[in-house]
C-alpha cells in the first residue's frame, strides 16, 4: 500500500478517513471536489511550477509513479544539482519532493517544499514542518544526506510591476532547526500510519469534536448517529470547546438533547431557541429602527473578484482579490429599482481596475446609502482600488464610511430562523424569507464558480462566442446577488 506525503497530511488531520480512503474507495464515489478545492489544487500547482524559475539550471522529473523514482535515481547518478519533483519510493512511503538542490562540498542535498501560501502562521508552520520531516524520512530512507530543509512562499509584500520578478515574489525560510527537533516524532508517526492502515475499521472518527466545517469527507458514514443538523452545527461552537467536547463526550448530538441549554449565550443560545420553538424569532423593532437610518436612495452594491497566488495586475500582490465586475440595484424611496453592471472582459493595456473605478462614480452619487452582504469584502474592494488610484481615494472611502451590511440584520439576531441552520449566509438566508428566488437556474451560482470562469475568459484563448456566454452568466449571477438583497429588504420592511 503506496503511503504519500498527502496520506500523512491526511493521517494528521483525520486517521479513520484515510483508513477509508485505503480500504473503503467506493465511499468517495461521487464526491466531486468543489470549484474552490479544485482552484485551492491549481494554485498549489502554479506556485510549484513558478518558483521555478528561481533555479534556471534546474532538470524536471515529469515522469510518474515508478518511471519517475528511476528518472530521479538517474539524476541524481549523473549529479544533476538541481531536481525539480524529485521522486522516492522506500518502505511503502512514496513522495515527490518539489525542490532538491545538491551542494557538492557539503556532500548532501538541500529540500524545498514550495507553499502556495503568502503568510505563515503558527499552524501551518507546523504543518510544514511535519510534512518536510516527513519528506526528509523518506529521502534518508534511500540513502541520501539532507544537509538543510526549508519552505519556499510567496512574499505578501511583493506587488507586480511589470514582469514578475521572482526572487521578490518568493521567499525562503530555513526550518532545518525545527525539523530536526520533529524527526523522531514523525518517524514514530510513520511507523504508527503503516500500522493503522493495517488495523480492522474504527469506529467514529476524531471529527466528531469538531464544528461542521472542519470535518472529513466521510464524516456521515464514521458518525451515523450524528443527525444531519447537529450541535455541530451551533454557530461557532468550535469556539466553546469546554461546552461542546462536554456534550460529544456525554453522547449529545441532537440539538433537541440538550440538557443545560442555560450555558449557551448570545447566537447561540438564540438558535437553540429557535430550533427548540420551530419557528422564527424576530426583533421587529430593532430591525424597523436600523432600517429606517439607512438613506435613500439605496444602492445594493456587490463585487466579484478573481485571486490568484501569481498576481496578474500590476499594484496586486499574491491572493490579493482583484474586482472583476460589480452589480448594482438602485432603489429610489418610492420603491422604483434600477439596474447597473459592470465587467471586465479584457485585460487592458494600462490600468486594469480604473475603468471599474470610473463606472462606479458615475454610477453611485453621494448621499444615499450603500448596501452590500459582507459589507468587508467591498470596503477591502474600495480601499485597495483607493490605493491604486488616489485621487478616487476620497470618493471611495466615503463609501466605505456610509456603508450597510444587511447580514448585520441576521448577525445581530434579529431575525434567526431554524431554518438558516446557524449561518448568515445569503444563499442560506434567501431560499427561507424568499423562496420564490434562488440561484438554481443560472449557470454560474457561486462565487468560486464566476472567479474560474472570468479567469477562462480573460486569460485563455477561447471561441468568441464562449466568451460572450460567459460574460453573459457572469452578469446574471452577479445582478442575482444584489437582486436578492434587494428582495430580502422588501422582506423585512414588511415585517
Amino acid at each position: 500500500m503506496q503511503i504519500t506525503k498527502t496520506d500523512y497530511l491526511e493521517y494528521n488531520f483525520c486517521k479513520k478517513n484515510l483508513w477509508l480512503k485505503k480500504h473503503k474507495r467506493e465511499l468517495f464515489e461521487g464526491f466531486e471536489l468543489s470549484d474552490f478545492e479544485k482552484k485551492i489544487i491549481e494554485e498549489g500547482n502554479l506556485a510549484d511550477a513558478e518558483a521555478r524559475n528561481l533555479f534556471p539550471e534546474g532538470v524536471l522529473v515529469d515522469s510518474r509513479d515508478m518511471e519517475a523514482v528511476e528518472d530521479t535515481r538517474q539524476y541524481i547518478a549523473k549529479k544533476e544539482k538541481i531536481i525539480f519533483q524529485a521522486t522516492f519510493a522506500e518502505d511503502d512511503f512514496f513522495i515527490r519532493a518539489d525542490i532538491l538542490i545538491y551542494e557538492p562540498k557539503k556532500g548532501g542535498y538541500e529540500l524545498y517544499e514550495v507553499k502556495a501560501s503568502n503568510d505563515i502562521k503558527r499552524e501551518e508552520q507546523y504543518n510544514y514542518i511535519k510534512d518536510l520531516a516527513f519528506q526528509k524520512s523518506v529521502i534518508e530512507k534511500s540513502e541520501l544526506k539532507i544537509i538543510k530543509t526549508g519552505v519556499i512562499h510567496l512574499n505578501r509584500e511583493y506587488k507586480k510591476s511589470g514582469k514578475i520578478k521572482y526572487h521578490e515574489l518568493f521567499l525562503i525560510v530555513d526550518l532545518t532547526d525545527e525539523i530536526m527537533e520533529s524527526r523522531d516524532a514523525v518517524k514514530k508517526q510513520m511507523s504508527e500510519l503503516k500500522q493503522y492502515l493495517d488495523m480492522p475499521e474504527e469506529k467514529r472518527c476524531e471529527c466528531l469534536y469538531r464544528g461542521r466545517n472542519n470535518q472529513c469527507t466521510t464524516f456521515a458514514y464514521s458518525n451515523p448517529e450524528v443527525p444531519e443538523y447537529s450541535v455541530h452545527d451551533i454557530s461557532r461552537i468550535g469556539a466553546s470547546k469546554k461546552i461542546f467536547y462536554d456534550w460529544i463526550d456525554r453522547g449529545i448530538y441532537a440539538i433537541e438533547d440538550i440538557d443545560n441549554p442555560g450555558v449557551l449565550t448570545g447566537a447561540k443560545k438564540t438558535q437553540y431557541d429557535s430550533y427548540m420553538m420551530g419557528k422564527p424569532i424576530i426583533d421587529a423593532i430593532a430591525i424597523k429602527e436600523t432600517l429606517d437610518e439607512l438613506k435613500f436612495p439605496l444602492y445594493f452594491f456587490d463585487y466579484e473578484g478573481f485571486v490568484s497566488a501569481i498576481p496578474i495586475a500590476d499594484g496586486f500582490g499574491a491572493y490579493e482579490q482583484i474586482p472583476f465586475q460589480y452589480s448594482l440595484h438602485i432603489m429610489q424611496e418610492d420603491g422604483s429599482v434600477e439596474h447597473k453592471e459592470f465587467i471586465i472582459t479584457d485585460i487592458p493595456k494600462g490600468d486594469f481596475t480604473r475603468p471599474l473605478v470610473e463606472r462606479i462614480k458615475q454610477d453611485i452619487a453621494p448621499g444615499g446609502t450603500v448596501i452590500s452582504w459582507f459589507s468587508t469584502y467591498e470596503k477591502q474592494r474600495n480601499s485597495k482600488l483607493a490605493e491604486l488610484h488616489p485621487d478616487y481615494a476620497n470618493y471611495l472611502e466615503n463609501l466605505n464610511e456610509g456603508m450597510f451590511d444587511l447580514m448585520s440584520i441576521f448577525q445581530k439576531n434579529y431575525y434567526v430562523d431554524p431554518k438558516f441552520k446557524g449561518s448568515c449566509s445569503i444563499k442560506k438566508v434567501l431560499p427561507v424569507l424568499v423562496p420564490e428566488l434562488s440561484y438554481k437556474d443560472l449557470n454560474i451560482s457561486k462565487g468560486d464558480q464566476a472567479s474560474e470562469r472570468w479567469e477562462r475568459m480573460v486569460l485563455n484563448n477561447i471561441p468568441k462566442e464562449e466568451k460572450m456566454k460567459i460574460k453573459e452568466d457572469l452578469l446574471r449571477y452577479c445582478e442575482r446577488d444584489t437582486w436578492a438583497m434587494v428582495r430580502i429588504y422588501e422582506f423585512l420592511r414588511k415585517i
